[in-house]
């Protein structure tokens, strides 16, 4: 809850590899993992959650009856009320207290954009550019073009010159289904020509749909019966139910370190090498020794006797001149305010010993 509410992208990455994790757990308030990073706005982490963490309930409530997508559309997140109604949020579902849907409540507190967003989502539930049957080709280019080649009197052709010289072009949206929204599509798409994907999804007949409830990839994974990554390693034990680090036998080697992205990539496929991908960095290391868990040393000392005292050392103080300790530097403006500071007593107290001669010449006047 934590990493989701500071939007601490590698530590979910990381949890998400821990068998052990309830990512429906919630606080005080109700508000579980995925609230709140729903609320937040982290698009990263709430695409991972829904992804990556199996059984996760993407219609839990907090202790108000407020779901994900009903904190989402408060807050005008549109990447999250995105990803949420694409994985099958209830967009029909209403809290206990107003009686509000998602998109009441978007409207209820001047979330527009989120607005738009979601009645285009119900326009067009399902990207259909993201499954592999879908073909790029424009099915209003054949008649465009059949229109175009007719020909034409010499009238027509007159009038479209003047149309075209009198019509004036405002700026508007494009149109629906035009070239501009087959051009996203088709870049857009798992098989484009133009795109160079570095991965494929594990369910390409099986695009997402919005009201349609999207499983994790372990549970699809599990569905289509694919065999687990590093099945040659049978003879190790797994440190985690999800992970590909593998425990390494004594008699080999004593020390092992994470296998690099190379090597990973032979032996994982799919959903593996895109969690495998997602291991930071800094935790990689280029050994020649079998992928396993780095084995930490441990120093041991004797204990001391029951009588030891440790000496103290007494601390000097700071606020005398000379000592070993650093002063606080001083800045330019206040050393020139204490200058000036100091000037202006050295003149107030020449002008006051003035003074004080010019009193002891009067008196010594008046005695004489």
């Amino acid at each position: 809850m934590v990493a989701c509410y500071q939007g601490f992208i590698d530590i979910v990455f990381l949890l998400a590899e821990c068998p052990h994790l309830d990512v429906n757990w919630q606080d005080k308030e109700g508000n579980t993992a995925l609230i709140i990073a729903a609320q937040a706005g982290h698009i990263t982490i709430t695409n991972h959650l829904l992804n990556y963490f199996p059984g996760i309930d993407i219609e839990k409530r907090n202790v108000h009856g407020f779901t994900p997508l009903m904190k989402a559309s408060m807050q005008g997140k549109t990447d999250c009320v995105r990803a949420l109604m694409l994985a099958g949020a209830d967009i029909n579902a209403r809290d206990p207290g107003r009686g509000f849907t998602p998109e009441q409540w978007a409207q209820f507190t001047g979330r527009y954009g989120t607005i738009f967003l979601m009645r285009k989502l119900l326009a067009k539930p399902c990207p259909v550019q993201f499954s592999d049957r879908y073909k790029p080709e424009w099915p209003k280019l054949k008649e465009l073009v059949a229109k175009a080649n007719e020909p034409k009197s010499c009238l027509e052709k007159i009038c479209e010159s003047i149309t075209s010289a009198l019509t004036i072009n405002f700026p508007r949206d494009p149109e629906e289904d035009g070239p501009m929204d087959h051009m996203v599509r088709m870049t857009t798409a798992i098989c484009s020509p133009f795109v160079a994907t570095g991965c494929r999804t594990v369910c390409p007949s099986d695009p997402p749909c919005v009201g349609e409830r999207r499983f994790t990839v372990q549970e699809i994974l599990r569905k289509q019966e694919v065999k687990a990554p590093f099945k040659k390693y049978t003879k190790h034990q797994k440190l985690f139910q999800n992970s590909q680090l593998v425990v390494v036998p004594k008699r080999k080697e004593r020390r092992a370190s994470l296998p690099p992205l190379t090597s990973l990539s032979k032996h994982t496929t799919g959903a593996s090498s895109r969690r495998g991908s997602l291991i930071p960095l800094s935790l990689m290391k280029l050994s020649s020794v079998q992928p396993g868990v780095v084995v930490p040393k441990v120093r041991v000392f004797k204990a001391p006797t029951p009588t030891y005292e440790p000496e103290r050392v007494q601390r000097k103080s700071s606020v005398k001149k000379g000592g070993n300790f650093l002063e606080l530097p001083q800045w330019r403006y206040k050393e020139l305010k204490e200058e000036r500071k100091k000037a202006e007593e050295e003149e107030k107290r020449k002008a006051e010993e003035a003074e004080r001669e010019r009193a002891e010449k009067l008196a010594a006047k008046r005695r004489s």
